[in-house]
């Protein structure tokens, strides 16, 4: 009755102080409790992370009754930057962030090579071995994090470096190596995509249910991979039919997490006034892009979004409210600003306190931008066999 009442943070110094205590509050009737309690906090707190030239920086935060002095977004940059120190302030930065978690890079030559997984509401953090060389004839494009999750507790994770295996041929398919915290070992997995695929993927994947999603603008497809239920072929999803009257540049378009589902959104700037549409995913099974998707959103022209805006991300818990970046001269200078919208109101605001001086669009793409949610139910970190997981001290 007590414990029940604690914020999450204090509830994870308190597993500290003796043997029962751990064992009463990593229980899953105590995660069950402490959620019925707190029912009333279903939109946990969260920020978005924004990824410029590997620094983390806060641009959105929400919080409530959980005794931060700062805010979320502000602890977990200041949480990063203390793993970073602790690794002789090496070069890296956040790669994906899910249920939690978030995946670290170590910047190489030759694209990140060392990876580390942090719990930030843990103060934890786990080095992850180097993977085994692989064949130079497969390129290694990138790397996700997906998750193992039951009932809202952590099972267990998988870092996963991707490419593409015969690149100089006419024909690629998808190369995993992927790292299991059950296993403690990088394993690899070719698929097949049964579909023609760029010579490289143009995307960061969407980490989602155990799934990464890639959006492949080329083929107006994406491509999905469970790696919980792995098989030999992966997944192609048809884009929506007449998403966009005219073709969709690189950086109108993106994908992200609402409510749990994935949407797409897209920004048609083919007509008088810009139109933004946004779907969302009902269907992995279908070969019908029609059955596959559910049109959530479309905004019709009236809607002044300006002429240089795209769609970056949409709250993690509310499928009305979108985030955009816009570009705005001003004195002869442009800078890029976020916008914040009620889709259904058809309400926008722009919140002049994040501003970036003045790129190209391809630099406010989604992977530039993480959602990290702060859990409602706090389990342990799983340590991988032969891993030594640190934690941090408290900051003072």
């Amino acid at each position: 009755m007590v414990f029940e009442r604690l914020r999450i943070r204090d509830i994870a110094k308190l597993r500290s102080v003796c043997r029962e205590w751990k064992s009463l509050l990593e229980s899953s009737y105590f995660r069950d409790l402490y959620r019925t309690i707190n029912h009333r906090n279903l939109s946990s707190p969260w920020s978005i992370l924004y990824r410029d030239q590997y620094s983390n920086t806060p641009l959105e935060f929400f919080y409530e009754k959980w005794g931060l002095k700062q805010s979320l977004g502000s602890c977990v940059s200041r949480f990063l930057h203390e793993v970073k120190a602790a690794n002789n302030n090496k070069r890296m930065g956040a790669l994906s962030i899910t249920d939690g978690l978030i995946l670290l890079g170590v910047s190489t030559n030759f694209g990140p090579n060392e990876f580390c997984v942090a719990n930030p509401v843990l103060r934890q953090w786990i080095k992850i071995p180097q993977p085994p060389p692989c064949s130079s004839l497969d390129g290694f494009l990138g790397a996700g994090l997906v998750t193992d999750m039951n009932n809202g507790d952590l099972l267990g994770y998988k870092v996963v470096r991707y490419g593409l295996s015969g690149i100089c041929s006419e024909w690629c398919s998808l190369f995993f190596q992927i790292y299991s915290s059950d296993s403690g070992y990088w394993t690899y997995h070719y698929v097949s995509t049964e579909r023609s695929i760029e010579k490289r993927l143009p995307s960061n994947p969407i980490s989602s249910n155990g799934y990464l999603h890639w959006l492949c603008r080329a083929t107006q497809v994406i491509f999905a991979y469970d790696f919980y239920a792995p098989t030999e072929f992966c997944r192609v999803i048809d884009l929506p039919q007449g998403s966009a009257k005219t073709p969709v540049k690189a950086d109108e378009e993106t994908l992200t997490i609402s409510c749990g589902s994935l949407m797409y959104m897209n920004i048609d700037t083919g007509r008088p006034n810009q139109q933004l549409k946004i779907w969302r995913l009902k269907n992995y099974m279908s070969d019908s892009s029609k059955e596959s998707w559910e049109l959530l959103w479309n905004l019709m022209p009236g809607l002044d979004l300006g002429l240089e805006t795209v769609p970056v991300a949409m709250h993690p818990f509310d499928k009305e409210i979108v985030y955009l970046v816009t570009r705005k001269t001003r004195y002869s200078r442009r800078h890029a600003y976020l916008v914040s919208g009620n889709l259904g109101t058809k309400k926008f605001q722009l919140h002049k306190g994040w501003k970036q001086r003045h790129r190209e669009f391809g630099d406010y793409q989604s992977h530039m931008f993480h959602q990290f949610v702060l859990p409602q139910r706090l389990g342990s970190f799983p340590c991988p066999p032969g891993c030594t997981l640190v934690t941090l001290p408290e900051p003072h």
